[in-house]
């Protein structure tokens, strides 16, 4: 697909932090957007802006998401939830719903924005739905031309998840789970959604494609609290927690989220996963691509929008 042709691009998770940002740079560069949303939205100001209502389990509402479109972008997903099959019916079952639509109407190409979990199924039920996921992709690859990216953790403007490490580098220090050998890689959003763009318009490798900042190797924490305080302007303590303690407060979320029935991050399912010790992106990256954000400048964009919303307070 050459870059200079207005595609059409179906996405689901356009309302989400990933998915917001996405449709906003779809459509500057001139594609067209059909959007799925559990909401009704009667925004029609841009022409480049198409809205369908319903969501994964509608079998109508993706026939008409997909009709019609060059792409599929597959962004939708739970990252967290009250049970492992309540993971599996949105990270696999829904995929494999959308890919079966995309299928019918003769989609040529399908985009999974997966998670780097992926590699690593055994660790929790996220992790095990999102390569569930991936192989739902995988059986159809010789029908649909398919492509898997990993992104590492995401942040930037409208992320509430690691808006959680600036808070604390705010309040004078950083709690970290398990060992001071663990690294992990970080990704601005605004790369996440240049990476889709290139893999909506140009032919990439069937291999999952993990992306990050181009750090090698990822960071410490030790690392990402020096960035972290530097951007709110307040040197942080970095405090590592022992595996136990992560332990407990898994079992205190799980407790938590039993009680309200309010999914949680935090459970004691999430805790393997917090405790990995590789979380660092490697191998091949999206034809056309290249990360644009550097730690430092993408925690300061970060960092100004929460203080823009009076999320955050920035210390001068």
């Amino acid at each position: 697909m050459d870059e200079r042709v207005a595609l059409t691009i179906a996405v689901t998770g356009a309302t989400g932090f990933v998915g917001e940002h996405l449709t906003r740079r779809l459509r500057r560069v001139g594609h067209v957007v059909r959007a799925l949303t559990r909401r009704r939205n009667n925004d029609d100001s841009d022409p480049k802006l198409i809205w369908i209502q319903g969501d994964l389990s509608s079998g109508s509402s993706l026939k008409d998401l997909v009709s019609g479109a060059d792409v599929v972008v597959h962004a939708a997903g739970a990252i967290k939830a009250l049970s492992r099959s309540a993971f599996f019916k949105i990270n696999k079952d829904g995929t494999q719903s959308l890919v079966e639509a995309a299928l019918n109407a003769k989609v040529p190409r399908f985009i999974l924005v997966s998670s780097l979990a992926a590699r690593e199924p055994s660790l929790s039920p996220y992790a095990a739905s999102k390569r569930a996921g991936e192989l739902v992709l995988d059986r159809f690859r010789d029908r649909i031309e398919s492509v898997v990216l990993r992104p590492s953790a995401i942040y930037g403007p409208g992320d509430q998840e690691t808006g959680r490490l600036f808070h604390m580098a705010n309040n004078g220090f950083i709690l970290a789970p398990g060992s001071p050998a663990a690294r992990l890689s970080l990704v601005h959003v605004g790369d996440v959604v240049t990476a889709i763009q290139a893999c909506c318009e140009l032919g990439q490798p069937s291999r999952p494609l993990e992306i990050d900042d181009g750090a090698p190797g990822g960071y410490t924490w030790r690392e990402l609290a020096d960035v972290a305080g530097g951007a709110v302007n307040r040197p942080p303590k970095l405090i590592y927690l022992p595996p136990v303690m992560v332990w407990l407060a898994g079992a205190a979320g799980t407790a938590i989220s039993l009680i309200t029935r309010k999914p949680s991050i935090l459970t004691l399912a999430k805790v393997p996963e917090l405790l990995h010790t590789d979380w660092h992106a490697r191998g091949s990256r999206p034809n056309g691509w290249k990360p644009a954000w550097a730690l430092g400048t993408g925690f300061n964009d970060a960092v100004d929008w929460y203080s823009s919303q009076n999320i955050l307070k920035r210390y001068f």
